[in-house]
């Protein structure tokens, strides 16, 4: 199915999330903690959403990297949370990502957790 809209629809975590649950036949309703369980137990039933995701936000970054040329991305957001399961995935999507006008900036998640939206810091 071909989706539009902007980045949003493609890689955030609550988009993530909702398609876990609905791979997994649970209520979109339940906290994204209990749902991200379930997905650990569950990895390979959703291993295509999982890279599916990764490619979309690998994408998205190389946007940022090719317009702004950032030494870093801070990635905040419930996304720290689950980097056990995402981040090797999104590290091994931006190498495919390329062409970068410059090599592929740092990838860091946040100090300040999900909450670093609220504030408005990142920090490294």
């Amino acid at each position: 199915m071909v989706e539009n809209g902007c980045f949003e629809v493609y890689g955030s975590m609550k988009r993530l999330r909702d398609k876990i649950a609905k791979r997994l036949n649970l209520s979109e309703d339940l906290n994204g903690e209990i749902i991200f369980e379930f997905a650990k137990r569950n990895i390979e039933k959703i291993e295509d959403i999982l890279e599916e995701f990764a490619e979309s936000l690998a994408e998205g970054i190389t946007n940022i990297v090719n317009i702004f040329e950032p030494e870093a991305i801070c990635i905040g957001g419930s996304y720290v949370y689950h980097t056990d399961i995402l981040e090797e995935r999104l590290n091994n999507a931006l190498k495919k990502a390329k062409p970068f006008n410059r090599e592929i900036p740092k990838i860091v998640t946040a100090q300040f957790e999900n909450s670093s939206g609220i504030i408005g810091a990142t920090l490294l």
